[in-house]
């Protein structure tokens, strides 16, 4: 059986990033894929330590002993990941950033993967901000980064003019909950 890892990095677990993943989440397993969905925000995940353990050694893990070993794991494991989070100061979270800071294992001195092969990546970003243009370098370069791990970038989808108790849910979207549904159904195609 097929499996997809979702990682949330907003810390608001019923907020428009966690009901767009939900919706791509039930894109999955309409196709019988096992999903495993983690808020980073519950994780104690520390930053790297520059300490180049991995590098030394030329291995694809992490000197650190903290819950990021766990999402490793299940990284490896699985056939591909969501990875859904809003965007603050022009960025993704800081729980999503120390997760992508912690890929630095993956990423070989000479740039050259150490991810298992094959698998594949789909972001949701969520923003408050009406213009979904806004932020486009910054999420750029944000997919970039993770994709120098090796993780092969698939699609992504930037949902805006959002705020969860603010704005009108993002259930009321149509075309949002659409393209959130059409990530999961499309990630592993």
């Amino acid at each position: 059986m097929k499996k997809v890892l979702i990682l949330i990095g907003s810390p608001r677990k019923m907020g428009s990033t966690a009901i767009l993943a939900a919706e791509a989440d039930r894109g999955l397993k309409e196709q019988d894929i096992q999903t495993e969905t983690i808020f980073l925000n519950d994780l104690k995940i520390r930053g790297c330590q520059a300490c180049y353990y991995c590098k030394k050694n030329d291995v694809a893990e992490c000197s650190l002993q903290d819950d990021m070993q766990k999402i490793h794991q299940l990284m490896q494991e699985s056939d591909g990941l969501i990875l859904a989070t809003p965007i603050y100061f022009s960025t993704v979270t800081a729980q999503t950033k120390a997760w992508l800071d912690r890929l630095f294992p993956y990423i070989g001195m000479d740039l050259t993967s150490k991810m298992p092969p094959g698998k594949t990546i789909s972001f949701i970003f969520s923003q408050n901000q009406p213009d979904a243009r806004l932020f486009e370098s910054g999420i750029g370069s944000f997919m970039y980064a993770v994709g120098l791990s090796g993780l092969m970038v698939k699609d992504h989808m930037i949902a805006c003019d959002l705020d969860a108790g603010v704005k009108p849910s993002v259930t009321e979207s149509k075309d949002l909950m659409d393209h959130a549904y059409r990530i999961g159904r499309s990630l592993l195609q």
